[in-house]
């Protein structure tokens, strides 16, 4: 114990005695633990503003009734008149609370663009005159008391420039309506980011085109009888005892604790994701530790060498490294919960500034939290520095004292079990990808678990080729500069494995980011060859988000400057036969194992006017016609028609809106997967399979003897009235895609950037200390006539050789999963294949930079050395 204790001691000597190296060493695990610790932050913040709002809202209701299923079986005005009678009720209404159509009621600004929707919701809820229910405060102005009177939220009036008392036209799946603003209301737990508006009941109703159907009814108790005995007598009268309710009867508790499961559900998937980058910066951050501990104990390996000779054993010297160790982790992880919080909230400026508009939370650091940030930070910073420390611990002691380390030669045996970890993970990659795996787990998993196992494997193997590489892109350099030049490729080729294990962190960085490329510029590929192929239209017609009116769709086809005209419409709905239970029919292409009795399955179906599409669309119909499809008859796609079996003449079976069962003649087998559904019918028969009122998109054709400009001016013109719409020609719209393509690639490469980070440091930590290690070299070649702006453009030079091992390593790592990945996926979705050579180069170009701008501390440092004390340095 009292061994243990000195050695110890000697670890906290050693650290205190070398602050700069214990900064250097720290800095990677402070940021990837603060990352950590900020996804936990800000996902426990927003879980507490929503918890409080839910509470806020619910506070007044003692019983909630909402639909189990809204689309096809709502509240109704009945189920309102059955038990509003009952003993124990004293407030009851009808409410429409904005779950599901969020977006479809858009109020014109007075700038007359409507409220973007790429980023927080739009609102509409009813407006209560029930004390109970009634969660607002009028700010200024009235109350919505009569039809065609609107409230909208104060940060939101402002933000937008409403003026109280002003007329403001309304885009709704009913077309244009007029709305009074009215007043600006509050309440209790308001979140600023999403648009409040409230106005009467039967106002939505109308607008949404909804006629009998509601979303919510409150109850509000009188005392007289007791909640739960209240709550089973309603259950009874509205469903019958049933096992499987048509209605959900909640008491209060219940109603909260489902609408904060709601509001987590969504937390949950963010505070995932970050924390899945995270994580991925913590696993860069490993090679940055063990490369720093490697390169340290080498430097002290006179140190441990007379620890050796005065009696230290080799475990006691592996102990007090890890000792070393394990108080770095522990002063990482600390610093890192600081940073954290930190984090937190610049994430969420970040996420703001791209739209996202996440509220304001105040700082929750929960114990587990901070448990986590430890654990995780001592346990990276304890495995980076375990091969280090075993090293430094096997060193024998008179070799040690010499001052020098036994030359490393190439290890066999590290290169064996390099090719054994690289192809275990390219096996469990590929069991992810063509495993067969029907949850999403199932893939996610093991494609992860390989990706980093093959990652591992590489950083082992990549010494083979990390000297070479170095020599090859050194080269140029060489020629360009002469002798700084010549130096900066000897010093990152002579030892191929700290310049691999330096470029390693690039190396993943940068390979997740040429992958998620790669499958970018497919999809844009693959879009490029739906328009130029299934697409023939001369303008589409989008919206923000919102469905289009068909007031909007007729204003179009009734243009003159327009041929043909169709509207898009998608809905979801069950089938029968499916062959394998509960999985979408979509997403099966192979036949095998059909059972024989029918099952219940999800398939998407579209609708358009099939008499219109001339000139529009080519869905590669394979039998049949599309135009003889009508209201008791169907198209198919090829490859679902195979699954279950059906042709030309055969029969497919789904469901109405009032659950009668429909029998659609199969006329039409067409191959088209992207603009189609899986199943096409009519325009009549779709309103009986989907409550959608509105339709996704439009496609139209310039009528002929017109322009594009003037259909283009026609389009300005009806963009007045909707000003929610896009129009948008083939080439826009393909435009369009490709910047949402792009704005994700940079929004990944935003979230990867602490990666890169990371590993920038981990070049500049790397080039510090071998300045250090290597002090009477650089001494030397001062000597010998080195000037010190030759000196400076060795090592500057030298971090952008590293940093080009690791870019080019990363890219091409990256481009070969990309290739796997697009092989994987099925040809229905994806059958293009491309590469982004550009943005590949721009990134090789970048890292190379910030290679260089690594190297600056270091080389300056190396430039200012005093020449004799640095040919004294021992």
């Amino acid at each position: 114990c009292a061994k243990m204790g000195a050695m110890f001691r000697l670890a906290v000597k050693n650290l205190s005695q070398n602050k700069i190296r214990l900064a250097l060493t720290s800095f990677a695990i402070v940021l990837g633990v603060g990352f950590v610790v900020s996804s936990f932050v800000l996902r426990d913040g927003l879980k507490e503003v929503f918890s409080d709002l839910s509470e806020q809202v619910i506070a007044g209701i003692d019983i909630g009734i909402s639909a189990n299923d809204p689309d096809t079986d709502p509240v109704t005005q009945a189920d309102f008149d059955a038990i509003a009678d009952l003993d124990g009720i004293g407030a009851i209404e009808l409410q429409m609370t904005g779950q599901g159509y969020e977006n479809q009621l858009q109020p014109v600004k007075p700038d007359g663009e409507t409220i973007t929707l790429q980023g927080p919701p739009q609102i509409v809820f009813s407006w209560s005159e029930v004390p109970a229910f009634d969660v607002t405060d009028i700010l200024e102005g009235e109350a919505p008391l009569e039809p065609g009177q609107w409230v909208i939220d104060e940060p939101s009036r402002a933000e937008h420039g409403f003026i109280i008392g002003d007329d403001y036209t309304f885009i709704t799946p009913s077309g244009q309506q007029e709305g009074q603003l009215v007043g600006t209301f509050t309440f209790d737990g308001f979140i600023e980011g999403p648009t409040f508006m409230s106005m009467q009941t039967e106002q939505i109703q109308d607008w949404m085109l909804f006629g009998d159907r509601f979303d919510f009814i409150p109850i509000a108790i009188d005392g007289s009888v007791p909640v739960a005995d209240l709550q089973a007598e309603i259950d009874e009268t509205l469903n019958g005892g049933d096992t499987e309710p048509r209605l959900l009867v909640q008491d209060q508790e219940s109603l909260i604790a489902d609408t904060q499961a709601q509001f987590n559900q969504a937390l949950n998937i963010i505070g995932g994701i970050l924390l899945g980058f995270a994580l991925l910066s913590l696993f860069v951050s490993i090679f940055i530790i063990s490369n720093t501990f490697a390169i340290t104990t080498s430097q002290r390996t006179r140190e441990l060498g007379l620890l050796r000779a005065v009696g230290a054993t080799g475990s006691q010297v592996l102990r007090s490294v890890m000792a070393e160790s394990f108080i770095i982790g522990v002063l990482s992880s600390l610093a890192g919960i600081g940073a954290g919080v930190l984090i937190a909230f610049g994430l969420r400026a970040i996420l703001n500034t791209v739209g996202l508009g996440i509220p304001s939370f105040g700082v929750v650091l929960r114990p587990a939290t901070i448990l986590y940030a430890l654990v995780v930070g001592v346990v990276v910073t304890v495995i980076a520095a375990i091969v280090p420390a075993i090293k430094a611990s096997r060193t024998p002691p008179i070799t040690a004292i010499n001052g020098r380390s036994e030359a490393e030669a190439k290890s066999i045996g590290r290169f064996v079990i390099g090719g054994i970890v690289t192809a275990a993970g390219i096996g469990l990659m590929l069991l992810g990808l063509f495993g067969g795996g029907d949850d999403v787990l199932q893939v996610l998993v093991p494609l992860g678990a390989g990706a980093a196992i093959l990652f591992i494997g590489i950083t082992l193997l990549s010494p083979l080729v990390a000297g070479p590489l170095s020599q090859l892109l050194g080269t140029p350099l060489a020629g360009a500069l002469g002798t700084p030049g010549r130096l900066a490729r000897e010093n990152s080729a002579r030892n191929p494995r700290r310049t691999a294990t330096t470029a390693a962190a690039l190396m993943i960085g940068l390979s997740l980011v040429s992958m998620a490329s790669v499958l970018g510029e497919s999809f844009r590929a693959e879009f490029d060859d739906i328009l130029n192929t299934s697409v023939q239209a001369d303008f589409l017609v989008i919206s923000d988000q919102a469905d289009i009116p068909d007031s909007a769709v007729d204003l179009i086809a009734e243009n003159p400057a327009f041929g043909n005209v169709t509207p898009i419409k998608y809905w979801g709905i069950q089938v029968g036969n499916e062959p394998v239970d509960g999985q979408s029919i979509d997403a099966r292409d192979d036949p095998e194992g059909a059972v024989e009795e029918p099952l219940e399955s999800f398939a998407d179906i579209g609708a358009l006017d099939y008499s219109q599409i001339e000139g529009l669309f080519d869905f590669e119909v394979v039998e049949g016609s599309l135009a003889d499809i009508d209201d008791n008859s169907a198209g198919i796609r090829r490859a679902i028609a195979d699954i279950f079996g059906l042709g030309l003449g055969d029969t497919l079976e789904t469901f109405d809106l009032d659950d009668e069962i429909v029998e659609l003649e199969i006329v039409a087998i067409y191959e088209d997967a992207v603009v189609s559904g899986a199943v096409m019918v009519s325009l009549d028969r779709f309103e009986t399979l989907s409550p959608q009122q509105t339709s996704d998109w439009v496609a139209a054709q310039v009528a002929e003897g017109v322009t594009i400009e003037e259909a283009d001016a026609e389009f300005s013109a009806i963009s007045t009235e909707f000003p929610n719409l896009a129009f948008q020609s083939s080439a826009e719209f393909r435009q369009t895609f490709s910047d949402q393509i792009s704005f994700i690639l940079n929004l990944l490469t935003v979230l990867l950037a602490l990666t890169i980070i990371i590993a920038v440091l981990g070049i500049a930590n790397t080039l510090a200390l071998s300045v250090f290690e290597r002090t009477r070299e650089i001494g030397l070649l001062r000597a010998v006539g080195m000037t010190r702006g030759q000196t400076r453009k060795m090592i500057r030079w030298e971090g952008v050789i590293i940093a080009a091992v690791g870019a080019v390593l990363g890219t091409a790592l990256g481009v070969a999963l990309g290739v796997l990945i697009v092989n994987a996926i099925p040809g229905e979705f994806l059958s293009a294949f491309a590469i982004p050579w550009v943005r590949i180069g721009i990134m090789v170009a970048v890292t190379s930079v910030m290679g260089l701008l690594a190297a600056l501390f270091p080389a300056w440092r190396a430039s200012r050395m005093n020449v004799l004390s640095a040919i004294s340095h021992a």
